[in-house]
C-alpha cells in the first residue's frame, strides 16, 4: 500500500502519534518513541523529497499507518529511523547504541530489503532498455 492513499497520510505530531502507540499499548516505552521521532526529524533535517515535502514526513507517516495495525514499539521506532541509515550521516552503530541492539537489527534488515529492491527495479529498467 502506498501510504500517499492511506486515510492517515497526514504527519502525526510526536504526541498524537505516542498516544495512538499508547492507546494499544499502554505499556509501550513513550520514551522511545519520543527519541526516535526527534532523532529521525533531526537527522533528517532540511532534506526535502523530489516532490518538494519534508524528508521525515514519510517516516512519520509510515509510523502512523503502523499504529493501525496495532504494531509494537520496535516496529514502530524502526518505521521512524528506516530511512536515517541509507540517507544521513547516522550509522548502525548510533542506532543501537541510542535505540537498542533489536531495533537496529530491525533497520538494518529495512535498509538490505530497500537495496534489493532497488536493485531490481534497475534490473527490471535495464532489461527494458534492452
Amino acid at each position: 500500500m502506498d501510504p500517499h492513499d492511506h486515510p492517515r497520510s497526514k504527519v502525526l505530531r510526536q504526541f498524537e502519534l505516542v498516544e495512538a502507540v499508547r492507546a494499544y499499548d499502554p505499556t509501550a516505552d513513550e520514551a522511545l518513541l519520543n527519541r526516535a521521532y526527534v532523532y529521525a526529524m533531526k537527522m533528517h533535517g532540511s532534506q526535502l523529497r523530489a516532490s518538494g515535502d519534508p524528508y521525515f514526513a514519510h517516516p512519520i507517516q509510515v509510523a502512523g499507518i503502523l499504529t493501525d495495525y496495532r504494531l509494537d514499539t520496535a516496529t514502530i521506532v524502526t518505521a521512524l529511523l528506516h530511512d536515517v541509515v541509507e540517507d544521513t550521516s547516522a550509522t548502525r552503530d548510533d542506532i543501537a547504541g541510542m535505540f537498542g541492539e533489536e531495533v537496529a537489527s530491525l533497520v538494518e534488515g529495512v535498509t538490505k530489503l530497500s537495496r534489493l529492491e532497488l536493485q531490481a527495479e534497475h534490473t527490471r529498467q535495464a532489461e527494458n532498455l534492452r
